[in-house]
């Protein structure tokens, strides 16, 4: 089924699923609330970018439309990469996703939990990590980077540093977070190189939110 051509029973199924009411999607939609109730009634006349429009508000509230008048919550859709050369093809993701999340809502920071650049750089080369910041400066992109106290290499700007000291609540064996776009990648360095992303906003934001706390909780001390 093509969910351009979602029915007035797959609206009002997804509108109750996310706990919204007919107000909050006229609201977020910018309709009329006798326009949604006509169209989940199924007498109204929506045209096909009403349609459209609503398919996609509530796409973004992670509601997946099935064949058959289906609905669900989008699961979180997860990639795991052992290959040679998995961290090189993250960065070139993290840039590529990062640059289109900024246009799409104005969020311009990727965030990153214990990193050592050391192993960053012994994984991808110096030069390439060196082009990787430089694109990201050049898009406007930036990373805030919770490091350890044992970190040697430093090849960002230093404002995107924040120290995470050994009294702070860390692990040291604890792999780098990143997370970026609607996704969070996790990588392992040894014994073989290995990154797992899960794509999943929701699983994306509440991250997000947790570091910004950590972050600004040791900005504060």
């Amino acid at each position: 089924m093509n969910v351009s051509f979602i029915t007035s029973r797959q609206i009002r199924a997804a509108r109750s699923l996310i706990g919204w009411s007919q107000s909050d999607l006229a609201t977020a939609s910018g309709l009329s609330r006798s326009t949604i109730i006509g169209i989940e009634k199924g007498t109204g006349n929506p045209t096909r970018d009403m349609m459209t429009r609503l398919r996609d508000i509530l796409e973004e509230r992670q509601v997946e439309f099935l064949p058959q008048e289906g609905v669900r919550f989008r699961e979180p859709a997860a990639h795991y990469d052992n290959l040679p050369g998995s961290n090189k093809r993250l960065l070139d993701e993290i840039y590529s996703d990062a640059l289109a999340y900024r246009d799409k809502t104005g969020v311009e920071d990727i965030l990153i939990y214990g990193l050592r650049e050391d192993d960053a750089k012994k994984s991808v080369g110096g030069d390439y990590l060196r082009h990787h910041i430089q694109r990201l400066e050049l898009a406007g992109l930036k990373e805030k980077i919770l490091y350890f106290s044992d970190t040697a290499t430093f090849v960002a700007p230093p404002s995107w540093y924040l120290l995470l000291k050994d009294a702070d609540i860390c692990n040291r064996n604890f792999p780098p977070v990143i997370i970026y776009g609607e996704s969070v990648a996790v990588v392992q360095y040894e014994p073989q190189e290995t990154v797992t992303i899960v794509h999943s906003k929701a699983i994306a934001e509440a991250c997000r939110h947790m570091f910004e706390y950590v972050w600004s909780f040791l900005k504060r001390k």
